[in-house]
């Protein structure tokens, strides 16, 4: 009989780390979802006015890629009409719509989590024309000021650019009167301009991205950089700065292409508000959108699919397999005497409500009040199942003592009593009562010391909160708790406190 017992608990094993590999493989669950890690909270605000027709507002924002996460978006959009849309690499909140004389308040906001991205296989970009704003002899001037570097590697022929961009040119510096060109062409173009040529010169593919730094703060515009492809990835360089980021760049960004991070059309947008602030939260917030948004056979009966009222309830009921595991543990391995298997796990639940302390003080005072009124009772002969009844009566009683003592000196916590599994003690009063005529007092205060102690140990296994969500993220952990639960029940050596009990004995023998 062992053997089935064995292949049993293997196959539940199995079954458990077969779903949760399908889950964290495939559906790219977190493996520890309690586990907290700091992400970026975003938002944006702004006010939009307009004339008689309709106004239209664009505004580039993030989206999940491999490189970051976006979770828990939401949007204000007042009286205007709300769509995301897809312009090539970028994701677009357009808000439409006829202002009023006031104008309109709009605002967006989302949880990022920022990921390193590992160096993947890219195709090359293709090197994009010269800008129809310049001209050919200023094409013809990059391309002497660069023509140095030509046999350098990319990201050689990059780190001399940025030097350059700041005055540096090096040891062979270009002629006088092509500096002199130079400084007149970046008198006549923006300063950007100037690098994307000095870029596209030196045949080293670019494109311009306007997002946000990554730091904790509050602004009315957003940044842009350059990011230069140098043959195995995009590198990040500041042009106003020269400066060329490592890796993880501290930016977040918005829109690529040199695609503006605001358009308006037919309007104006104003008093606009970027923030962001770092939190801590836990792992699984960030998967929370996306698996709601899922098809996914498991996603779809996933708990989190529950109405949110029930859901908490489900937290606790899904943990009570694992306090019945640790009832048979400390009475079958351990050895701790206890009023059967429910009552330690009920009284766990009803210290959750009113607490460690009030919870044991009132399972003490009911149960050897109840001793004390059931002695008296034995001297009346009854039957079974009136001596029962007057003892649930009186425990009914007890609890409505407690509750209306709460009530008078504040005490919400003797008000909760009545979670209390009060059957259950109307049983526990009669074993409590049996033990003793059988066994003798001190051997039914041991069980009742085992049973609270055990209601304690499950009591403080419910309280934890990660262990709470990674059963309700991951339900199929109960077959593994199943699987346990059948290879403790083929147990049959001694208990521990046995062996303590009988140390005589072995030291004599």
């Amino acid at each position: 009989m062992k053997r089935p017992a064995t292949l049993l608990a293997m196959a539940l094993l199995l079954l458990s780390f077969a779903l949760i590999g399908y889950r964290v493989i495939w559906l790219q669950y977190p493996i520890f979802p309690a586990a907290p890690q700091k992400v970026w909270r975003l938002s944006m605000d702004g006010h939009v006015s307009g004339g008689e027709n309709e106004t239209t507002v664009m505004v580039g924002l993030p989206f999940t890629h491999k490189g970051q996460i976006v979770a828990e978006e939401r949007i204000r959009s007042g009286t205007l009409a709300f769509n995301l849309l897809r312009e090539g690499p970028n994701q677009v909140g357009v808000w439409s719509g006829v202002i009023s004389p006031r104008g309109e308040g709009i605002g967006y906001s989302a949880t990022v989590q920022v990921r390193p991205q590992q160096p993947t296989k890219t195709k090359t970009p293709i090197l994009e024309p010269y800008p129809l704003n310049i001209q050919e002899e200023d094409q013809a001037l990059a391309k002497r000021l660069v023509r140095r570097w030509d046999l350098l590697p990319p990201s050689d022929r990059l780190r001399r650019i940025a030097a350059a961009l700041r005055g540096i040119w090096g040891s062979s510096p270009p002629e006088d009167q092509d500096l002199k060109n130079w400084s007149a062409f970046q008198e006549k173009h923006i300063h950007l301009d100037a690098v994307l040529l000095l870029l596209r010169a030196a045949s080293l593919p670019a494109r311009v991205v306007e997002g946000l730094q990554l730091a904790e703060t509050v602004k009315g515009s957003t940044l842009t950089w350059v990011e230069v492809w140098t043959g195995q990835e995009w590198d990040t360089l500041q042009p106003d700065k020269g400066e060329i980021h490592q890796k993880p760049v501290p930016f977040l960004p918005l829109t690529t292409n040199g695609l503006s991070a605001t358009r308006v059309i037919n309007g104006e947008l104003s008093d606009v508000r970027w923030t962001l602030s770092r939190e801590i939260i836990n792992q699984w917030r960030m998967q929370f959108d996306r698996i709601m948004r899922s098809n996914r056979f498991l996603d779809r009966w996933s708990l989190f699919r529950l109405p949110p009222e029930f859901q908490k309830t489900f937290r606790i009921l899904i943990l009570v397999p694992i306090g019945a595991l640790m009832i048979s543990l400390l009475r079958d391995i351990i050895g701790l005497p206890t009023f059967g298997v429910f009552l330690p796990l009920l009284m766990a639940l009803a210290f959750r409500n009113t607490g460690l302390a009030y919870g044991l003080g009132i399972f003490w005072g009911v149960v050897l009040f109840g001793y004390l009124v059931r002695r008296q009772i034995d001297k009346l002969r009854l039957l079974l199942v009136p001596r029962l009844s007057v003892i649930l009566t009186l425990v009914i009683l007890c609890i409505i003592f407690f509750a209306l003592l709460g009530n008078k000196f504040g005490l919400r916590e003797f008000m909760a009593v009545g979670l209390l599994p009060f059957v259950i003690l109307t049983m526990t009063i009669e074993r409590f009562f049996v033990i003793v005529e059988e066994a003798g007092a001190r051997e039914a205060l041991w069980t009742a010391v085992g049973s609270a102690g055990v209601a304690v140990i499950t009591y403080k296994i419910y309280q934890l909160e990660p262990l709470q969500l990674t059963f309700f993220v991951y339900p199929e952990l109960l077959f593994a708790i199943a699987a346990l639960q059948v290879l403790l029940g083929r147990y049959t050596g001694y208990r521990l406190l046995e062996l303590f009990r009988f140390r005589g004995f072995w030291r004599s023998s």
